[in-house]
C-alpha cells in the first residue's frame, strides 16, 4: 500500500478499506436452500433420481425424479418425461408425465406440460402451456390413486339373502294334488 501525506495522519483503524462491488442478485431464481443440484443442459439421464437436496434441472430426464421434501425446478432448457414428485415444483421448461406437489406446483408462461398435477396449491402463469387435470387435494400422493369401493362387512358379502320363514299354503286345490280345473295330477 502506498501511503500519501494526507493517509498519514489517520490512524490505521480509521483507514479506509476498498471492497468490491456485490453483483445484483439474480431474478426469476428460486431462493437458494442450504444445498441444491444442478443438471445442466448438456446432461441426459434415463432411471430414477432421488437425494436429500433441491434439484434444478436444465438437462434431460427420463424415468422418475422422486424428492418429496425438497424443490424441483425444471429450467428453460429442462426436458422432462418422468413423473416428478417433490415439494414445491416449478416448471420453466417443459414436462410429460404427472407432477406431485406436497405443497405447491408453479407453471411459468414459458412451461409446457402434458400431465396431471396434484397439489394443494396450483398456479399457472399466463401463457403457460398445460394438458391434464389438476388435483387440489391436501394429500396429492393418497389422493392420485382411483377410490375405492367403500368395503361392506363381511357377513354380509358371504352370506344370501335371508328368507322369510313364514310358510305359504297352496290354494287347497293344490293341496289334494289337483289343478285349478279339479283334475287329479
Amino acid at each position: 500500500m502506498i501511503w500519501k501525506k494526507s493517509d498519514e495522519n489517520i490512524p490505521p483503524s480509521q483507514t479506509p478499506v476498498h471492497r468490491p462491488p456485490q453483483p445484483p442478485p439474480q431474478r426469476n431464481q428460486p431462493p437458494l436452500s442450504k444445498e441444491q443440484a444442478l443438471i445442466g443442459s448438456s446432461i441426459k439421464i434415463e432411471g430414477s433420481l432421488s437425494g436429500g437436496e433441491d434439484l434444478i434441472v436444465e438437462g434431460r430426464v427420463k424415468g422418475k425424479i422422486d424428492l418429496d421434501q425438497h424443490n424441483v425446478t425444471i429450467g428453460t432448457n429442462g426436458r422432462i418425461k418422468a413423473d416428478v414428485h417433490g415439494r414445491c415444483i416449478e416448471v420453466k421448461g417443459e414436462v410429460e408425465g404427472n407432477l406431485y406437489g406436497s405443497e405447491q406446483i408453479l407453471l411459468r408462461k414459458s412451461s409446457k406440460v402434458r400431465g396431471d398435477l396434484f397439489a394443494p396449491r396450483v398456479s399457472l402463469e399466463d401463457g403457460s402451456d398445460f394438458k391434464g387435470s389438476i388435483d387440489m387435494t391436501s394429500k396429492p400422493g393418497e389422493e392420485a390413486k382411483p377410490p375405492q369401493k367403500e368395503k361392506s362387512k363381511p357377513d354380509e358379502e358371504t352370506k344370501p339373502p335371508q328368507k322369510d320363514n313364514t310358510a305359504v299354503k297352496p290354494p287347497s286345490h293344490q293341496l289334494a294334488g289337483q289343478d285349478k280345473t279339479g283334475r287329479k295330477v
